[in-house]
């Protein structure tokens, strides 16, 4: 509201300026008249007075003239680039007829012929004004054919910026820091001009990574344009591509591209994705390689011990039917696997066969609704798990579970259950009736029309079928 104020209070001004110096020559002939009626008369007062009223009154039709033709009709024109530049053109020439028209009233001086026969004049001026002509005609040809618009981020050699004001010597730029940089338009003609947002918003963000000689290229890759796909304001059309551009010294190298339409979130989308890069590499235990100028002793992080393994996954209920020995195969094939914030874990919809233990850290479960839009559902936090139906039976994945925190979860694989299951077929049994019970609390909830124990006895028995299906049991 106050913004529009102000520019309401520009536009008038011209209006208010023009008003008062015809109040102040009517003021002035009115006192002409008084003093004339009176029989006071001097010449050189009333002369004076005359070419004070002819400066006034010409001063006061040059603003009027400059609100009809330039403030009223150019302010409906705010949002163009092009409208400061048309407003000092305007104001220039209704400036120049104006002196000219004073010095010939005022001074009888005409300086017609003189503009238009003395070449050496024309000369003279032509090389004062060398360097503005070239800004003008810089600012016109930069609003006439389009290279830049209010709004647009351009780079013009080494300056970067977005446009903010095009006017008829200089160009204006608001940089990431909030800082202007006032470039003079004959260096948008000069130098390389980059417009990264015109004529497609489409911008390429490009970054290195590097792996090390003994992670297979195709597994790189493979985690790179999941990642990449995976971050905020990436576009999937077109898809980021993962290219590989050789091998370095201690390094193989490869280089991510992704498209975003909004340049300001260039630098945004390149610290998510070098960011999600370190955790799923730790993950997939994939080497970040640096070069090594000395030698040192490396000190590898203590894994996990089994024991420690085993007594959280003892906290997981459907696993309390395990006895120590089975828990301890279990323990023995779990892995650790760390999750940045806004990383999803699972996603809704995926095939898997793994179940997560959270051992510390916090995350959300989201469902995505038949509008395709997901819906928070639950949060989880340590002692917490979740995937249990995709472990035992193969299931595809029925929410998407988000980090909200660097989130360490104990990852257990279905293969540990293959060997306890082939030698004790009873196990099974047992933990169906355990996820039956957990199975069963939400389907009650849903239906009244069935009690209790009848839907935990159907579940129950579904889930017995499906384990035994996915771990070809008979």
């Amino acid at each position: 509201m106050r913004t529009f104020r102000l520019k309401n209070e520009k536009m008038l001004r011209s209006l208010f300026i023009s008003l008062a110096l015809f109040f102040v020559v009517a003021g002035l002939k009115v006192l002409l008249m008084f003093l004339a009626a009176g029989g006071w008369e001097h010449q050189g007062v009333f002369a004076f007075a005359g070419k004070a009223t002819v400066f006034l009154t010409t001063g006061g039709v040059v603003f009027l003239l400059r609100w009809l033709i330039a403030d009223a009709p150019l302010n409906l024109l705010s949002r163009y680039t092009v409208t400061p530049l048309l407003r000092t053109i305007i104001t220039l020439l209704l400036y120049f007829a104006a002196s000219l028209y004073l010095l010939h009233k005022i001074f009888a001086i005409n300086m017609l012929p003189l503009l238009t026969t003395s070449a050496v004049l024309t000369g003279i001026l032509a090389l004062s004004l060398q360097e503005t002509l070239k800004n003008l005609f810089t600012g016109l040809w930069i609003n006439t054919e389009r290279i830049v618009a209010k709004g647009d981020w351009v780079r013009v050699a080494d300056k970067e910026g977005q446009v903010m004001e095009v006017t008829w010597r200089t160009t204006r730029l608001l940089t990431r820091g909030d800082d202007h940089i006032i470039l003079p338009n004959r260096m948008l003609a000069e130098n390389v001009l980059e417009n990264l947002t015109y004529p497609t918003p489409l911008h390429m963000v490009e970054l290195d990574i590097s792996a090390s000689y003994k992670d297979a290229p195709n597994k790189v890759r493979e985690i790179l344009a999941g990642l990449a796909a995976s971050c905020r304001y990436v576009k999937a059309d077109p898809a980021p591509e993962i290219l590989l551009l050789g091998y370095g010294d201690f390094s193989v190298n490869y280089r991510v591209r992704v498209w975003i339409d909004d340049y300001v979130k260039d630098m945004t989308v390149r610290s998510d994705i070098y960011r999600r890069a370190w955790y799923a590499f730790k993950r997939h235990s994939i080497e970040i390689p640096y070069p090594i100028r000395a030698i040192l002793r490396k000190h590898e992080p203590k894994p996990i011990e089994a024991g420690v393994v085993a007594a959280s996954l003892r906290e997981i209920d459907f696993l309390k039917v395990l006895k120590d020995e089975e828990m301890a195969i279990v323990a023995g094939s779990a892995r650790t696997e760390t999750f940045g914030d806004g990383e999803q874990i699972v996603r809704q919809g995926e095939p898997g066969d793994t179940c997560y233990f959270i051992r510390s850290g916090r995350a959300d479960v989201m469902l995505k609704g038949p509008s395709g839009e997901e819906g928070f559902i639950a949060s989880l936090k340590a002692g917490d798990f979740f995937g249990e139906m995709s472990l035992l039976a193969g299931e595809p994945r029925s929410a998407t579970v988000v980090a909200r925190e660097d989130t360490v979860c104990i990852v257990i694989g279905s293969e540990a259950f293959g060997a306890i299951l082939g030698d004790n077929p009873k196990v099974a049994e047992n933990l169906s009736e355990v996820l039956a019970v957990r199975t069963a609390e939400l389907e009650a909830v849903r239906s009244k029309t069935v009690s209790r124990a009848e839907s935990q006895k159907h579940i129950q028995m579904t889930i017995m079928s499906k384990i035994k299906r996915f771990f070809k049991i008979s």
